[in-house]
């Protein structure tokens, strides 16, 4: 076994989250490559179900979204959840103290039915109940020699707690662990469980990632509002940029962040906001000013379910129209949409790039799938990064500076307040070259076509949108953004079974290239386009205009909105379908041909 996916499930207030993260850290520190997936209620506290998910491994996991090796379960409803995704010979950890044993048990799996709650009580706290349950675990994985480390990472999470804190959770972990070695009775085979450490690497999540490339891109100024699953971003720059001479700011709402962060662009300063939907929403009116201004900004969207409040901490990838074409009037702007953690931090730096160079604002399009996600990346060379910085007008006594000159590029150098010469003032109206207001027809298009000119030059700088799979493959899946993990395993399984499919994933959303598309689509007899969200946002807005071209081509849908990621399991089920449906066309025509 190369590598293992755990599940530790129950209600709030459990420690869930917690000891998830515990175990994902300490995982990550003994040099295994981990990924997360994160699952809470909307409901700070309440009868909301928790989940955490890890998937440990020798080589870099795609998702944890598949079916689970080992599933721990703290209360009753959490456990007809998973029963069935529990793969053959798999392990149910259930607390037989407040947990029914399960009445349609898998004959396939080991089912461990432990007094947890009761171990808890004789250590005088039943909220030592993750804990009991984690060091369970800990021994029946025994050889991946976790014991240690855990109890360093407790050390590491609690350090700002009580000493009591950090002792209780320790002799929790042990119990656990001295229960699984003395009274267990095991049944199944996981102490030969042999995953191979492959040294140090770093895990974070995706908004941490976003928040570390902001630092080394060169951003020394966040304005924000809290907003669930950006909140991190936020909370992460608020305890890191000050190191670097960076200013955060929490406003009063999304409207007065984007405009602190487009007041810190204008003095000079790279800035950037973080939100979800809601308040993505409330942006919008700043977002034209900045595309009318010519401000450089950045804006990570970490979407979530919607429309309004919607489903806070649930996943979809539902704001694509409004990251795209949200902003009235004609907008020039730049969205990007990272496909994994480490994608997170290359992508934020490539936004700032394209935001300094081309002056416009740019949306990193993650969602709550991605952004709380944990992973293992490789060690970063910060060293051979390239960082981009906004492109400063030669000033000198005599010599008029218009801000907005219209070059062939579309992009006008930029002064900030104080530069010498440098002198100008913006608004959000049309306006000449030297920024004077005005309404004149000819001005306004000249400076409209100016404005979108820099989107034209940009588009060279792109990244190369992503494939995967056989490019011998009639079947293809255009996609974007956090589905890559389950779509890409997805493909390998698949190809065990005789299925070539080949994917797509263009990593700029808008402009989008769409020579991709239309060179991609030349020999597929089918595309399916995989989305987490209702209207088939991407596939409606580009694919099908880039696909009419080659009218032999099949587009299909394949759409989830239930605030659910996407797993390979389910992915490769759609394969199959549309695999069976192609091969009995084809069956068909060659009867006919042979007929005739």
């Amino acid at each position: 076994m190369k590598d293992l996916i755990i599940k530790i499930t129950g209600t709030s207030g459990q420690g869930i989250i917690s000891s998830g993260d515990i175990l994902s850290y300490a995982t990550a520190r003994k040099g295994y490559y981990v990924t997360t997936y994160r699952a809470f209620p909307s409901e700070i506290r309440g009868d909301g179900k928790c989940y955490y998910t890890l998937r440990i491994s020798e080589h870099q996991a795609l998702t944890a979204t598949g079916d689970t090796d080992i599933l721990i379960c703290l209360d009753e409803d959490t456990i007809y959840e998973g029963l069935n995704k529990i793969k053959n010979g798999g392990i149910l950890i259930y607390d037989k103290d407040i947990v029914t044993e399960p009445k349609e048990n898998k004959e396939d799996i080991i089912t461990y039915g432990l007094p947890i709650t009761a171990i808890s009580k004789e250590l005088g706290s039943e909220r030592s109940r993750n804990m009991v349950a984690l060091g369970i675990a800990v021994e029946i994985l025994k050889n991946l020699n976790l014991e240690e480390q855990i109890l360093k990472d407790i050390e590491l999470r609690y350090k700002l707690k009580p000493k009591e804190v950090i002792e209780s959770n320790k002799q929790a972990l042990n119990a656990g662990i001295k229960y699984a070695k003395e009274k267990l009775q095991r049944k199944d085979n996981y102490e030969n469980v042999k995953i191979k450490s492959t040294g140090a690497k770093l895990i974070m999540s995706g908004n941490e990632a976003i928040g570390l490339a902001a630092i080394a891109a060169g951003c020394r100024f966040f304005a924000g509002y809290p907003i669930t699953p950006a909140t991190e971003i936020m909370e992460w720059l608020a305890k890191e940029l000050p190191k670097f001479g960076g200013k955060m700011i929490q406003c009063e709402d999304e409207i007065a962040a984007i405009n602190y962060a487009l007041g810190a662009s204008y003095a000079g300063v790279k800035a950037m906001t973080a939100t979800s939907g809601p308040g993505f929403s409330l942006m919008q009116e700043a977002l034209g000013l900045a595309s009318m201004a010519e401000l450089p900004i950045v804006v990570a969207d970490v979407q979530r379910c919607g429309p309004s409040t919607g489903v806070p901490t649930k996943t979809e990838q539902s704001d694509l129209f409004a990251a795209m074409y949200g902003t009235h009037g004609d907008c020039p702007k730049i969205v990007l949409a990272p496909m994994n953690v480490a994608d997170c931090f290359y992508q934020t730096i490539n936004a700032f790039n394209f935001a300094e160079k081309y002056q416009v604002p740019v949306i990193i399009l993650s969602d709550a799938s991605l952004g709380p996600r944990r992973e293992c990346v490789d060690l970063i060379d910060f060293d051979k990064l390239t960082i981009v910085n906004r492109e400063k007008p030669e000033l000198k006594e005599g010599c008029e500076y218009n801000r907005y000159n219209d070059t062939p590029s579309g992009i006008s150098p930029i002064s900030s307040p104080g530069d010498k010469y440098g002198e100008h003032v913006i608004t959000g109206l049309e306006h000449t070259e030297s920024n004077a207001p005005t309404p004149e027809a000819k001005v306004h298009r000249q400076m409209t076509e100016k404005r979108f000119r820099k989107l034209e030059t940009a588009a060279g700088q792109f990244s190369k949108a992503k494939t995967y799979g056989s490019d011998n493959a009639s079947i293809g899946i255009i996609s974007w953004g956090s589905t890559s993990g389950p779509v890409f395993e997805a493909i390998d399984a698949a190809k065990e079974k005789g299925i070539e499919v080949q994917a797509l994933y263009p990593r700029t959303l808008y402009p989008l290239p769409t020579d991709w598309i239309k060179g991609f689509v030349k020999n597929k007899d089918v595309v399916i386009v995989i989305e987490a969200n209702y209207n088939a946002q991407f596939k409606s807005t580009i694919v099908e205009r880039c696909t009419n071209i080659n009218k032999g081509t099949e587009v299909l849908e394949f759409l989830k909105y239930d605030g659910t990621p996407f797993t390979p399991e389910e992915i490769l089920e759609e394969i199959e379908k549309v695999a069976k449906i192609q091969n009995e066309k084809h069956e068909i025509l060659t009867n006919k041909h042979t007929h005739f």
